[in-house]
This record gives C-alpha cells, structure tokens and sequence, in this order.
C-alpha cells in the first residue's frame, strides 16, 4: 500500500527534521574539517566563494521546466564544484547560504512555505556534506583522481535523486519514490551532463583554478538545447491552436468545446496557484485534446445517436492518436502525454493505458475534470445537455473514483467564483458550489458517466 510523505508527517515537520539534520551535520563538519580535493590558499578561496555563489544564483534564473513542481537548473555545476574545490564544511556552509540566498530571492514567485525553504536548505547541505565526505573516502582509498571526482558526482547525483522527494512530494502529493522516478527520467540526462562538465571543471581547476569560468559557455550551450526541447516554443503553440479550430469546426455538436475546456482549465490553474510555463504547457493541451479527432470519420463523430461497441473503439482511440499526431512537435513531448491521458480515470478504469492516481499527469487530471463537465452540459443529437448542477452532481459524486477530488474542488471553486463575473461562458451553471467534492452529499443524476468527454 502506498503511503504519502505527508501522511507521514506533514510537511512542516518534515522541513524541520531535514533542515535539523543538516544542522547537525554541517556542525560535526566544522568540528572536524576535510580539505578540498585541490589546495586552495585563503585569499583565492574567498573568491572562488563568491564566483561560484553568483554563479549559483545565476543558474537559479535559468529555470527549465519537466514536469508538475519540478524544475531543473543550471546550478548543479557550482554546487559541485563547491564540493570538489572547496573544505568540506565550507562547500556545506557556501551550498546551504546559496540555496537560502536563492529562495528568499524567489519566494515571491514561488510563494513556498517556509518549510519548504528549510526542507530545501537542508536537504542540500546533507548532500553536498555526503558527496566530500565519499570524495574523501575514495582518496583514501589511492584512485586516481579522475576517478574520485566520477564518484563524487554520482554520490551527488543520487543523493540529489533521493532527497528531492522530501522537497517535491508534499507540494504535489504524489509518492515519494513515484516523484525519484519521475525525477530521475525527466531530469536525470540533464544533470547528468552537467555533472560532466563539472568534472572537466575539476580537472582544469588543478591547472588553473580560473579556467573554471570557461564553463559557462558550454553550461549555456546545455541550457538553450534542453530548454528548447523540452519548452513549449510560441511557433508551435499557435499552429496547434490552428489545428484545435479546425477539429471544432468538424463536429458541429461540440463546436467551442475546446475553448470552454481551456478556460475551465485557466480557471482551476488560477484556483490552485499554478502559472508560467507549466500552466501554459497545461492550457496548451487543453486546446488540443481532441486533436485525435482528426481521424476519425465523419460517420462516427457526427453520428445521431450512440455509439456501437465497434464504433466506440474507433474513438475512443482519438486520445492516442492525437498523442503521437503531437510527438512530432518536440518540444510539445509533455502536452502530448497530457493529450494523451486525458481520458484516464482515478481509479484506474479509463483509457488508453488505465493509469491511477498519480500515475496520470498532472494536467491530463485537469483537463479531464472540465472536458467531462462541458460534455455533460453540452447537447448531442442523442440527448439533451444536463443542467449545471446535475454534473454538478455527478462531479462530487465520482470524485475520487472518477477524478482526483483536489481538481473538482478546485473546478467548484473556480466556477464559484466566475459565474457572476463571466455569465456567458458559464450560462449552464446554475448552482451554488459552496461544499468540497469530500464532503457533498448531494443527489447523483442516474446514469452512466462512462462515455463522458469522448
């Protein structure tokens, strides 16, 4: 049975035994020193102090970003370089002061708790103190010093792996060790290069402590190629939205409905404080979702009246299809697993793959909450749309089976919200939302919700 970290012990707690823990171990590091791998005079060492700091925080502007809460930076190569150049309890003082330095730069932005700061700060300080301390070892040890330094950087590297789950998994919810995978299969090439270069820096340093600076370059070089392939660029956005039009415009029924589900997706990416890139990567989806629709014929998609067996294979297909329509675009890689999985179900009963819970993307759950909804309301040659509070109904009913219930709350919270400010988009809503998904009790229309959102 799978048990979330903050089921565990909830997040404020967390941060404090982590940021204790790192406490602890940056003061037996300065009760006991280890040098740095290089010799290093005083005077030098404050400037390298300095270079890599700002360098540091340089890189924490330099955001990319792979998945739900996850971010990769170009801001592992000083870190290891603190490590490899500098005494061990320094490099944890130095790396635990840039990544504070760096939060309380950005809290702003990312309006993280100060638990979050902690567990970051933490977290950090016990990796950098274990990656000198197996750096030290390996020395000990007489491997040569290429050698020391790959082994260092992989200590590192999993040490990074593993403890980003204490700072990821209570902001999203999901399993700690579902977040390292999912860490480590969009971040891990990334890092991974990174590390590299910061053993080449290493090697160089032993010559000339400043070649390091000659780093930057190639940092950039990693930085704009991940980023443009993994980032959503304007060129391809506004061709996809060119290509959700003109699905609308085949299916005279739904016609709207991808910019109703768009801007029910806008609204409950507001609700849960999501924005930047990964909210336009979201509403981006959203646009498309139906893009499968593309191939199915005219016979089935504008059919009066319901599907058959045969016929409901063929589209509900429309998911996939539009998936590997959008792998193409390369650097739309996450909004096509988006696309996707739209269709899947929390309890692990939707299509194509019977994902569950967590396993299904994040945006994939958002879209799926407000492209049944409009289904719901929305008139079919077949039946009539139901009234604003029947789905409304049947929301609150199958949250948690059907859907994750953090999404519906946040969809009756939106709509709350919205349905006095914008009537006209939200002319079916004719309800109060004034109870959570958890707690409704309220009557479910008959019927099954199956073939909701084809």
């Amino acid at each position: 049975m799978k048990a979330h970290l903050t089921h565990l012990a909830p997040q404020p707690l967390i941060g404090a035994l982590v940021s204790l823990l790192g406490l602890f171990a940056l003061v037996a590091a300065w009760l006991k020193p280890m040098p740095g791998l290089i010799a290093i005079d005083s005077r030098t060492m404050g400037l390298v102090v300095l270079f890599l700091m700002g360098a540091f925080l340089a890189g924490g502007e330099l955001p990319i970003h792979v998945r739900y809460h996850t971010k990769v930076s170009m801001q592992t190569v000083p870190l290891y370089l603190m490590v490899v150049l500098l005494p061990a309890h320094v490099a944890g003082l130095v790396g635990g002061l840039s990544v504070l330095a760096m939060e309380l730069l950005r809290l702003s932005k990312t309006r993280n708790l100060p638990s979050d700061v902690a567990t970051a700060v933490g977290r950090w300080i016990i990796v950098i103190l274990m990656a000198a301390a197996s750096a030290h070892v390996l020395l000990a040890t007489g491997a040569a010093h290429a050698l020391v330094l790959f082994g260092t950087a992989i200590t590192m590297f999993i040490g990074d792996m593993i403890t980003c789950a204490l700072e990821i998994a209570p902001m999203c919810g999901e399993p700690p060790l579902q977040v390292i995978a999912a860490t480590v299969r969009e971040a891990g090439v990334v890092e991974g290069v990174q590390y590299l270069l910061g053993i080449l820096g290493a090697l160089v340093a032993i010559e000339n402590i400043w070649a390091v600076a000659l780093l930057l370059v190639p940092i950039g070089f990693v930085y704009l190629a991940y980023k443009n392939s993994k980032e959503m660029q304007a060129s391809t956005q506004q061709l996809l939205e060119s290509l959700a039009d003109t699905v609308d415009l085949r299916d005279p029924y739904t016609g709207g409905h991808s910019r109703r589900v768009t801007a029910f997706c806008q609204g409950m990416l507001r609700e849960l404080g999501i924005s930047g890139h990964e909210a336009d990567l979201i509403i981006a989806a959203a646009r498309v979702h139906d893009i499968g629709k593309i191939g199915i014929p005219d016979e089935i998609l504008r059919k009066p009246g319901k599907l058959t067996p045969e016929e409901w294979a063929i589209m509900s297909a429309h998911s996939a299809r539009g998936a590997e329509l959008l792998a193409r675009y390369g650097d739309f890689a996450r909004g096509a697993g988006i696309v996707r999985h739209h269709h899947e179900r929390w309890d692990g009963q939707g299509y194509p793959d019977g994902l569950k819970e967590f396993e299904i993307p994040f945006g994939a759950r958002v879209i799926a909450v407000a492209d049944s909804f409009d289904a719901m309301t929305s008139d079919r040659p077949y039946r009539r749309g139901m009234s604003g509070a029947q789905a409304v109904s049947i929301l609150r009913k199958e949250c948690g089976r059907q859907w994750d219930a953090s999404i519906v709350d946040a969809f009756l919270r939106c709509i709350a919200a919205q349905h006095e400010s914008s009537p006209e988009l939200l002319r079916k809503v004719e309800f109060q939302t004034d109870e959570s998904c958890a707690s409704s009790n309220l009557l479910v229309v008959p019927g099954s919700v199956s073939q909701l959102g084809v």
